[in-house]
């Protein structure tokens, strides 16, 4: 069930509302759960099962962790302190095994289903250069809808609980509830259990500024996939899936229009499922704020899939940068070579793993490896390099307070993602070389690939729009409640306006071919 699908917006979505707010406010939470239920099953069907088995594995762990902090320690801990030093360290070994339990699952799912066909493709492509050697059975399923979310924002509400930072739930459907909720499970954004909990279990009353705010948001949402996102896409395609045919410009262009378009049916995703959820007075967490105004790589990462960087830093990096073999890392490292690499190495590692995970998050092919290890090696570079800028510039520091240097600063970050996003988006590793290489390659044909000069007319309009909304929140003038604050009529014709733009000049009908949206795959 698509997002911007009429189905789900006027056959799902009303439906569900109405229900909601009619119902009593002790049995609304129901509500949310059924409807979250009943799109999963009309989008996944059978794959039903990975999710109630995800959200059970859990909330029985999340529940036995509650269960060993409530115990009391042996009588004879209150006495002897090497006891009671015995039987906390018995405590923490249960309350690990019974994390690592809820993870074997959790992950074990998101490995088998999503990581174990590259792992038989990689050995199959090994094993074939081995004389006689069989090739192993390829594995052949369906990922099921959403695994990469919820299985994740699982972990990450088992972890909470085992630290402390928040209370499990009392039952097994709020559980469920949190990890099935339709508006975040396809795309994210991930969520974290004590942020979104006590909307789901306790939501607010129908709310006329909510309704109208949830709206308006769709609306905007459903402009960017339709009006830019879905236009881009018919150029994107012809490009990148016969890239030996172009070169020079129209690779160039192919790609400014495929970071277009990735931003503008992303963010444009992340509109219309934060407003679906702001419809009935439920916050998701933020994913974007404005990413191509950033000055660096890591400061794009921060503005870009926020919720994803958040969990990563969380859940990985730090308990990296923490764990034991890091600091002993670390420490051999000081011994070996001075203060300076032990402080930098184990961190640098920890960085590689994380964005190694960044790339293959997004997808089962080394292509995505690459992807990920592509922004590590910018950032490690980045730092490392730093002393020596500032030794060949000493005047570097003032520069950068500099407006015309944060221009520089700017356009060289994006140009910096454009290749990422390249690669990103290339067939594999061997087309993205080549369309890389093409770049040095001049292009003679038209650039007016798969659409007409009105096109990239409406695609040029678009994207200015983009910018300027952006610039606008950048010095944190809030467009919706300036809107909001309007005159009935004038309001009115801005919420009608842009539904207008979107029927008006929305990519459908035959000479399109609507795209699925590009983060659901993962």
């Amino acid at each position: 069930m698509a997002y911007n699908s009429f189905f789900y917006l006027a056959l799902f979505l009303v439906p569900v509302w109405l229900a909601w707010a009619l119902l009593p406010q002790r049995l609304r939470p129901l509500a949310l759960l059924t409807g979250s239920l009943i799109f999963y099953l009309v989008s996944a069907r059978q794959y039903v099962f990975w999710l109630l088995l995800a959200a059970a594995a859990v909330h029985r762990a999340a529940r036995r962790l509650a269960a060993l902090d409530a115990a009391p320690l042996p009588a004879a801990a209150d006495t002897d302190p090497a006891a009671r030093k015995a039987a906390r360290a018995q405590r923490t070994r249960q309350k690990r095994r019974t994390v690592a339990a809820a993870l074997a699952v959790c992950l074990g799912m998101l490995a088998v289903f999503k990581y174990l066909p590259l792992a038989v493709r990689t050995a199959n492509a090994l094993l074939a250069r081995l004389p006689g050697a069989a090739p192993l059975p390829m594995p052949v399923w369906t990922v099921p809808l959403g695994l990469s979310f919820f299985s994740l924002m699982a972990v990450g509400y088992v972890i909470d609980v085992y630290r402390g930072a928040c209370a499990p739930a009392a039952h097994y459907w709020q559980v469920l509830l949190f990890l099935s909720f339709w508006p975040h499970i396809v795309e994210g954004p991930f969520d974290r259990w004590a942020a979104l909990s006590p909307a789901l279990l306790d939501p607010p009353r129908p709310d006329y500024r909510a309704l109208c705010f949830g709206a308006q948001r769709i609306a905007w949402g459903m402009a960017k996939k339709i009006v830019l996102a879905d236009r881009a896409n018919m150029y994107v395609n012809a490009v990148f899936n016969d890239y030996t045919q172009y070169s020079g410009l129209a690779v160039v262009t192919g790609t400014l229009l495929y970071v277009l378009q990735l931003y503008a049916e992303f963010s444009g995703c992340m509109d219309i499922v934060c407003g679906s959820a702001e419809l009935f007075g439920i916050p998701l967490a933020e994913n974007f704020r404005q990413p191509f105004l950033a000055r660096s790589v890591g400061e794009f990462w921060r503005r870009w899939h926020i919720s994803l960087g958040a969990w990563l830093r969380e859940y990985l990096f730090q308990p990296l940068v923490m764990s034991k073999a890091l600091r002993r890392l670390g420490k051999a490292c000081r011994a070996r070579f001075g203060a300076e690499a032990g402080r930098r190495w184990p961190v640098w590692l920890a960085l590689a793993v994380t964005w190694a995970a960044t790339g293959l998050w997004h997808g089962a092919a080394w292509l995505y490896l690459a992807y990920g290890l592509y922004y590590f090696v910018l950032q490690w570079l980045g730092e490392a390099c730093e002393p020596l800028f500032l030794r060949a510039f000493p005047r570097l520091p003032q520069w950068r307070q500099r407006r015309p240097w944060q221009l520089w600063q700017t356009a060289r970050t994006f140009v910096l993602v454009c290749f990422g996003m390249l690669l990103f988006r290339a067939n594999g590793l061997t087309a993205a070389f080549a369309m890389l290489v093409s770049l040095a390659r001049p292009y003679t044909g038209s650039l007016l690939i798969k659409l007409d000069g009105k096109d990239i007319a409406v695609l040029c309009v678009g994207a200015a729009v983009l910018l300027a909304v952006d610039l606008a929140r950048e010095r944190g003038v809030s467009l919706r409640g300036r809107i909001a604050a309007w005159p009935l009529v004038p309001r009115w014709g801005v919420y009608i306006a842009l539904v207008l733009v979107t029927a008006l000049f929305g990519a459908y009908g035959v000479n399109y071919d609507p795209a699925a949206f590009i983060y659901a795959q993962f």
